[in-house]
């Protein structure tokens, strides 16, 4: 499932370059993102639509984060500090960092990320090699579950916003795609070794996110750190939310530098509306699920196939790429309907089950 999301993931991203270069020889000029493409193939509309599925994806890892950190907080404190007091703890702050309009001023706190990510997630790793706790028998395959790995997939692979803008500022423009498959081609490998070693370590037992698994002295250290990490990356993950939202709501007369006041009240809200949906909704696994296959579906699949079928037309196309792309649309709709319905029935559920393997792996 990975590596088949992974190559139509691809396959995605490269149609959005190959429309905005068809549109560029067409005279068209000025599309610098995601959005742009959108209105020069569907109009205004097609912007909105675009951008508005963007602030909704984008939003929703920030929500996820804000899920992770509490989950790892509530693990290292022995369930003594609750979720909202962990969840709202994180506001102050992160408003604060939010507030920054110009992405270079949030690289120390990437830079501190990366550091604090790199080492959290080594260290799961070698605990993955030194804890085998379980006697469970290890499946090759198990299909009970494939809707709910694709959304998570689909989720984590979820990176088509920034496509353009990075092949426009690539020195070389035409060696990004074979560079682009290299890089995702690694970070599936990545995934898929990260993936099979929790699950032959922890066996049925694995929780999500998979640090509430980790035992000993070191657990409390690589939670913080991964938690750090989530933290730090935050504000990263909303600056492009915070810049379309005031866009959509706010007028030239409330914004910066006319105005800052309703700027920083907007920003504050936006944050204050993550931690609620954020503590609403406690399963971490469940919240992937949703955002990959309903959001990250309808940007990552169906939309660029839609606008290269637009913009080539079927004259313009080869019989397997016209086929390619309604098949990719077909199963994007498909997948996307039933992956969303199974996702909210499954948010409807109690979280019983989750609840008492948490507190069975804090008791060992």
């Amino acid at each position: 499932s990975l590596f088949l999301v992974s190559a139509g993931n691809v396959y995605a991203m490269l149609l959005l370059i190959k429309c905005r270069k068809k549109l560029e020889r067409d005279g068209y000029i000025g599309i610098k993102g995601y959005g742009d493409l959108g209105r020069e193939v569907m109009g205004p509309r097609g912007e909105v639509l675009v951008n508005v599925c963007l602030v909704v994806s984008q939003a929703g890892f920030a929500t996820a984060y804000l899920i992770f950190i509490a989950a790892n907080v509530q693990s290292i404190t022995s369930g003594k500090a609750g979720r909202a007091l962990i969840i709202y703890a994180c506001v102050p702050i992160l408003a604060m960092l939010v507030q920054f309009r110009d992405m270079k001023k949030l690289s120390p706190f990437s830079l501190v990320a990366d550091v604090a990510n790199l080492m959290g997630l080594s260290c799961v790793i070698f605990q993955d090699f030194e804890y085998y706790t379980h006697s469970d028998s290890i499946k090759a395959v198990d299909f009970t579950g494939v809707v709910y790995v694709i959304s998570v997939c689909i989720y984590s692979l979820e990176g088509v916003g920034l496509i353009l803008p990075l092949e426009s500022s690539c020195a070389n423009r035409e060696g990004f795609p074979k560079l682009l498959k290299q890089v995702i081609l690694g970070i599936t490998l990545l995934m898929a070794f990260f993936g099979t070693c929790g699950y032959i370590a922890f066996g049925d037992a694995t929780i999500s996110p998979i640090s509430l698994n980790l035992q000993g002295e070191s657990a409390a250290f690589v939670q913080m750190a991964l938690c750090l990490a989530i933290y730090l990356t935050y504000p990263i993950m909303m600056f492009p939310v915070s810049d379309v939202l005031e866009n959509l709501f706010l007028s030239d007369a409330r914004k910066p530098p006319r105005s800052y006041c309703p700027s920083r009240t907007f920003r504050l809200i936006i944050v204050l509306m993550t931690a609620t949906i954020a503590y609403t909704i406690p399963n971490f696994g469940k919240f992937l699920e949703l955002v990959g296959a309903s959001i990250c579906t309808l940007l990552g699949f169906i939309l660029p196939c839609m606008f290269h079928i637009k913009v080539f037309g079927r004259s313009g196309m080869k019989i397997w790429e016209y086929f390619l792309d309604i098949c990719i649309m077909a199963f994007g709709v498909f997948f996307g309907a039933l992956g969303t319905v199974e996702a909210v029935m499954k948010l409807m559920e109690d979280d019983e089950v989750v609840t008492e393997m948490s507190k069975e792996m804090l008791e060992l």
